[in-house]
């Protein structure tokens, strides 16, 4: 019957063990006695035994009631073992000895069945206890992982929600655009027309300005090239909010693959989730472009190709 070697360095991890059940050997009449269980620090990497929860205190328990029972096996089995072996170095013509001998046999074969019963008792209330916490930690398994595909479905759901409102969004003509040149370089304010606007340099900019979809928008706005480009913070936070708190900046990027105020390809963007969103900026960077700027909010830079 195999040892609980090292049992002073067995201890929980993440408050759980790992448990590994054994079974002596068979008793002599053919009945099996009581399996126990070997209580390891559980890894990350095991998946050989069972999970089991457990604090310091019930898992040096544990170790004892298997150790006690291994230890009453183990020494009983020893004494079995040697009774066998007198039996079988006996002479058969020396009758009495012969007889002395399988009596000596037939004495520790009723201790050993006695013995082994009754550690198996012994041990059966810490095998219980043991199972009624694999099982339990199961159940806790199963119901974290029911959780998780449960959170999953709903970030999918929030996910494609999220897309159809932003292609429902790049669909509506609400957006406008005004260039205003200055000596040598030239500024593009973009606005939305259906909500009212956050700067005042934007009211001339609007009138008779066409109302276009974001495709219309962004290809104008490649065609014309600016030197900088204003987005309207209003028509921004408006935009955040009709999307769910998922920021413009974001939903540009998912829409054609490239930053807003640049025009530079970016990679894709991982899923958004209710853990990572980008829901504090509305337009997920700043409102202007490039990496400058001056007081007024605007930033030279602008427009540095890669579209």
């Amino acid at each position: 019957m195999p040892r609980q070697q090292g049992q002073e360095s067995v201890s929980p991890r993440d408050h759980r063990v790992s448990v590994h059940q054994h079974w002596p050997d068979s008793l002599l009449d053919g009945t099996g006695p009581e399996p126990f269980f070997l209580v390891e620090t559980w890894r990350p990497d095991d998946n050989a035994g069972y999970l089991a929860s457990c604090t310091p205190e019930t898992c040096r328990r544990w170790v004892e009631a298997a150790l006690a029972y291994a230890a009453a096996v183990d020494a009983v089995s020893a004494e079995l073992t040697a009774a066998h072996q007198g039996v079988g170095s006996v002479p058969r013509w020396t009758y009495f000895a012969a007889r002395r001998a399988l009596h000596d046999w037939e004495r520790v074969r009723e201790r050993y069945e006695q013995t082994v019963r009754e550690a198996g008792e012994a041990y059966q209330p810490t095998s219980r206890e043991i199972w009624h916490e694999v099982w339990a930690e199961r159940d806790r398994a199963g119901l974290r992982a029911r959780e998780e595909a449960r959170e999953k479905r709903e970030e999918a759901r929030e996910e494609a929600q999220a897309r159809r409102r932003a292609a429902e969004l790049a669909e509506r003509p609400i957006w406008g655009w005004s260039v205003v040149t200055r000596k040598k370089w030239s500024i593009a304010y973009v606005f939305r027309h259906d909500v009212p606007h956050s700067d005042e340099r934007v009211s001339a900019a609007r009138q008779g300005r066409p109302c276009v979809n974001l495709q219309e928008l962004r290809q104008a706005l490649k065609d014309l090239h600016p030197d900088r480009l204003h987005w309207d913070d209003t028509a921004l936070a408006e935009t955040g909010r009709e999307l769910d708190g998922v920021s413009f900046g974001r939903c540009w990027r998912e829409l054609f693959g490239e930053d807003h105020s640049t025009f530079t390809s970016l990679p894709p963007l991982p899923p958004p989730t209710r853990r990572t969103t980008d829901r504090g900026n509305p337009s997920g960077g700043s409102a202007t472009s490039g990496t400058g700027g001056h007081g007024s909010g605007f930033s030279y830079g602008g427009f540095g190709g890669g579209y």
